[in-house]
């Protein structure tokens, strides 16, 4: 579905991505994971047009997507869920749906911020409240449902567990999993929560320093203890260790 070849970009001069080359299928979770400063929101932002794209190329089912405005890729069917900035805090959960689909007719738009309510309960609860009175994992939600009302193939998501208690990050990782399982949603996801991305996702990149450190099944990278511990804080479970008895203990 997307695929991107020798990819080299940055923001200003500054180059953030070094020939850097993906391919995301379809109807799967891709969990791009890596330390601080690796490159992995530029590498949405590249996607999004947000960059400076020196050379390479992004192609979704096979058309380039350079210099494509944001309205453009909306109706090419890819949703961008970035980190900080997703939800319009003075706004109602029902204004930021609606808000979200203005691509389509209105009537649709009001059926379609009815749906989102139906996939994601809490926000029916909450459909005439302001964003900004929301818990931090409701405003997830909300940022998550605000992507799929432009009916999207391909949706972007920047490190959603961002500042959420662990339970609550927990609730909205799994959420992702059903967009794909249930909605057959193809997704790249970016995550600082990276063994329980991992486990839940299909594919997998490593970045280091802007490159591929590792590509491959998401099960696969997190049976790299090396990589998983230098790069992802993740540590490998200590071995139990035998005591053996002593004749008084007997």
């Amino acid at each position: 579905m997307l695929k991107i070849n020798n990819l080299n970009s940055g923001y200003g001069k500054l180059q953030v991505l070094y020939d850097l080359s993906i391919e995301i299928p379809e109807k799967e979770i891709t969990v791009v994971v890596g330390p601080n400063g690796a490159g992995k929101t530029t590498l949405l932002c590249s996607i999004m047009g947000i960059t400076n794209v020196f050379s390479g190329e992004v192609l979704f089912n096979g058309d380039s997507l350079k210099n494509l405005p944001t309205y453009l890729l909306a109706r090419k069917g890819i949703s961008y869920v970035p980190q900080m900035g997703n939800v319009f805090a003075d706004l109602s959960v029902r204004d930021n749906l609606q808000m979200a689909g203005y691509l389509l007719p209105v009537a649709e738009a009001r059926k379609k911020a009815q749906e989102m309510t139906e996939i994601f309960p809490v926000l029916k609860r909450f459909i005439d409240r302001k964003a900004a009175t929301l818990s931090g994992g409701e405003r997830r939600m909300l940022a998550i449902a605000m992507g799929l009302m432009k009916n999207p193939k391909l949706m972007l998501l920047d490190e959603l567990s961002t500042d959420l208690a662990p339970i609550i990050a927990e609730k909205v990782i799994l959420e992702v999993a059903r967009l794909r399982d249930e909605l057959g949603i193809t997704i790249l996801m970016v995550e600082q929560l990276a063994k329980r991305a991992l486990e839940i996702g299909d594919k997998a990149y490593l970045l280091v320093s802007g490159g591929v450190k590792f590509a491959g099944e998401a099960r696969d990278l997190l049976s790299e203890p090396e990589l998983c511990s230098l790069y992802l804080g993740i540590k490998k479970p200590a071995a139990a260790q035998i005591v053996p008895l002593t004749e008084g203990s007997r």
